[in-house]
């Protein structure tokens, strides 16, 4: 798990640019701490500084979930989307959350 959702060279690329897609710079791959296990890096990525709490859990569960569709779709189906492709996803999918009721994800990336 913590490969596919954290350490493959197309998760880094992914949180890379959703990184740059919420202003959230702490995001990026390059700034985190070398952290072995998921719940230690879930832990650490849930209390960024500066970051809201509640919006950006809302946003890493979002990118885990659509990264874990996308880990599916490559293993069962052996389909493939471009990075930039699932960060269209993402994007729309926040989107629906917003109007769902996700007001600290909405509030996170107003003007995203």
């Amino acid at each position: 798990m913590h490969h596919i959702l954290v350490a493959c060279r197309y998760s880094k690329r992914l949180w890379g640019l959703v990184a740059g897609w919420a202003s959230i710079p702490q995001a990026d791959p390059s700034r985190w701490l070398v952290i072995g296990i998921v719940r230690d890096w879930w832990l650490s990525m849930g209390t960024l500084e500066g970051v809201s709490g509640r919006g950006f859990c809302s946003l890493l569960l979002l990118v885990n979930w659509e990264l874990w569709l996308e880990r599916n779709a490559r293993t069962f189906k052996r389909e493939e989307r471009l990075v930039h492709i699932l960060l269209l996803k993402i994007k729309e999918e926040t989107r629906t959350w917003g109007v769902a009721g996700a007001k600290h994800l909405s509030a996170l990336l107003e003007g995203a």
